[in-house]
């Protein structure tokens, strides 16, 4: 960046976004604090604005002149990074005049830990909502035998009116399972409802923000090969809970079906 360039600013991709409907092209003016400024790039991420820090503490007044909030340092070699971060906290530490590691006033991160973190969070939360989903299944499909324990106690005549008539075991059998089936789809189906106000609500979250915890969910996504799925797992797990009930509802006897009471 020459002298000439000195109101000049690097916008990131999501701060043109939020703040410009239609984009901005490259060497447009934008007005920051009264200035006016030249766009001489766009980042393809990130909510920050970059500019020449002489000029920052002229236009910003949070931004002193003896003081940087934060340095950017950029490796192009990625298997050095370890040992960079190493170097550049011992020349900190030297310069501030700090020889103990506890007595640090600053902080190095590094991306590709905060990567890692950032994965091992969502192995965590991935791990801990699968358990929480396999709970949930395990009610549900007690629920269900619950229900068509009940329902066979409550239609042992009308079984044994059916199998009077001439139905087979396997027409209980499947007549029961079908109505074990649809219970689970009614459930699948207010699921996938929720997961779809809930993955939109964590999106929303996500792109109001740029934390390391949002884009962790960023790409949150319910698509059609996924609900379709859902809603065919939900009958699945309907049908053998209710797969029990069932089969005795198929080998109730006629004669003792008409007989109860």
């Amino acid at each position: 960046m020459t002298t000439g360039d000195s109101y000049a600013i690097v916008l990131g991709s999501d701060i043109v976004e939020r703040t410009f409907e239609d984009g901005i092209p490259l060497n447009s003016k934008v007005t920051i604090e009264g200035k006016s400024f030249k766009v001489v790039g766009i980042l393809e991420s990130g909510s920050e604005v970059y500019m020449p820090i002489e000029i920052a503490r002229i236009v910003l007044d949070d931004v002193g002149e003896e003081e940087f909030d934060s340095i950017s340092v950029k490796i192009e070699d990625v298997e050095i990074v370890d040992n960079t971060v190493d170097i550049i906290e011992k020349k900190l530490m030297l310069s501030r005049g700090i020889l103990k590691e506890e007595d640090l006033d600053f902080s190095v991160s590094n991306p590709a830990e905060m990567q890692e973190t950032i994965q091992e969070t969502q192995q965590q939360m991935s791990l801990f909502l699968g358990e929480i989903a396999a709970i949930s299944l395990l009610v549900s499909a007690i629920g269900i035998a619950n229900t068509l324990f009940t329902s066979v106690l409550e239609k042992t005549r009308e079984i044994g009116i059916i199998k009077a008539i001439g139905a087979k075991n396997k027409d209980i059998l499947l007549i029961f399972l079908m109505n074990s089936g649809l219970i689970g789809l009614v459930g699948g189906i207010g699921g996938v409802i929720l997961g779809v106000f809930g993955s939109g609500f964590i999106s929303y979250l996500s792109n109001s923000s740029d934390t390391g915890v949002s884009r962790m969910f960023s790409n949150t996504a319910l698509s059609p090969e996924l609900v379709i799925g859902a809603l065919l797992f939900a009958v699945f797990i309907g049908m053998v809970a209710g797969a029990i009930p069932a089969y005795r509802a198929s080998k109730l006897d006629p004669v003792d079906a008409l007989r109860y009471e």
